[in-house]
């Protein structure tokens, strides 16, 4: 499974600065936590988040829109004010209120006249703020969706697999392992490399999308594939670029 998103999926965006006593107390819920596009010259296109509170206390909610970047080979992310990702990516709201289990979906817009052409990497973010702080101490939780956007020509989508590890004793008929890929484009271009996973003898080749993966970054996925019993040699591979690795089954 791609470990982007232990980080990016888990709750990623869920950032949040309560006391320790009232955390169980204030929340905010989003879906989906990725949203990926694909624009045409010119292309406005809509999307939505569904917004929701489980909490007991009413809340107001703020709606804010960052780029980001990877940082680190482990897909650690940095968010950043960027002028026209923040004029093509409009939320339809600014602020709106929730109450107590309320939900809300949340229209949101993708102009692809405005956005840079290329690959765009954004969050849009809802940042909350209980209607009735308790005992004057203001609680904020930060919640978001990543948006993975290609507007009209892709950036470049160079990269190569630099290891594959799997235990050479594998007790099933799916093997389970690791590969690492490396994205050799410019440091400002991102994109998911899609590898393809085989095996000799037998075995039919499989396509897997990968962790989003910056220029000069390095990212490690796990993978599963299906070989049947016997003695395989298992195969990652990105256009030319390929690791491979004995195992028994």
């Amino acid at each position: 499974r791609p470990r982007l998103l232990t980080f990016l999926l888990a709750g990623i965006m869920s950032l949040s600065f309560i006391p320790a006593e009232s955390a169980a107390a204030l929340g905010l819920k989003v879906a989906p936590l990725q949203y990926k596009a694909v624009l045409k010259e010119n292309e406005v296109q809509q999307g939505f988040i569904d917004v929701s509170n489980p909490s007991t206390q009413a809340v107001s909610v703020r709606t804010s829109v960052q780029a980001f970047r990877q940082i680190d080979d482990d897909g650690g992310l940095q968010f950043y004010d960027e002028g026209l990702v923040q004029a093509g990516i409009k939320p339809e709201l600014e602020t709106f209120e929730l109450g107590p289990r309320q939900a809300l979906r949340m229209y949101f817009s993708i102009d692809g006249r405005t956005l840079p052409e290329g690959d765009a990497y954004a969050a849009i973010f809802f940042t909350t703020e209980p209607t009735q702080p308790r005992n004057g101490v203001g609680q904020l939780v930060r919640v978001g969706t990543l948006l993975s956007i290609v507007n009209r020509t892709p950036g470049s989508r160079k990269a190569e697999v630099t290891a594959i590890s799997l235990p050479l004793l594998q007790l099933s008929g799916t093997v389970e392992g690791t590969y690492g890929i490396k994205n050799t484009g410019p440091k400002d271009t991102g994109f998911y490399p899609t590898v393809r996973v085989s095996s000799w003898p037998g075995g039919k080749p499989r396509d897997i999308e990968g962790s989003l993966v910056f220029g000069g970054r390095e990212r490690t996925n796990d993978f599963k594939y299906d070989t049947g019993l016997g003695i395989h040699l298992v195969e990652i591979g990105y256009g030319a670029s390929k690791k491979s690795q004995w195992v028994i089954v």
